[in-house]
């Protein structure tokens, strides 16, 4: 083999790699698709100077990635609030595959969904995070 074949066939192969490289990109730019939705707390002044901040709760956060849905929610712990999310997302054409649920002290709890796209599905992440938060109101 001479150089200007070597040359040749090392300037196609990286080429190659270019367009693999950006096709891939591409795909992640468009697999992954996020939303977030998070109530600010209000600060209410109380007298003598002292302050109390309101309830921020739910933070409710949806990502979509190719046939995956992860869905985070941190909400006020209540009677059946699991079992309303659960609900909530069966109905939305996901087929639940793993959940965690973390309790804290302040009556609050923390709730991580993930889950499968099933045919006839299709909603962007913002309308599943409505459809969650109406559900815990």
């Amino acid at each position: 083999m001479d150089k200007a074949t070597i040359l040749s066939d090392a300037v196609r192969y990286v080429k190659e790699q270019q367009e693999k490289l950006k096709e891939l990109e591409d795909r992640n730019v468009r697999s992954a698709n996020s939303v977030v939705l998070v109530k600010r707390p209000c600060i209410a002044t109380k007298p003598y100077g002292a302050t109390t901040t309101g309830s921020s709760l739910p933070e409710i956060e949806a990502r979509i990635s190719e046939s995956t849905v992860m869905l985070k929610i941190h909400c006020e712990d209540g009677k059946g609030v699991l079992v309303k999310l659960l609900a909530e997302v069966e109905g939305l054409h996901l087929s639940i595959t793993h959940t965690n649920v973390i309790p804290f002290p302040s009556c609050t709890v923390n709730i991580t969904i993930m889950a499968k796209v099933d045919e006839g599905f299709d909603i962007v992440p913002e309308d599943i995070v409505g459809k969650l938060g109406a559900a815990l109101h």
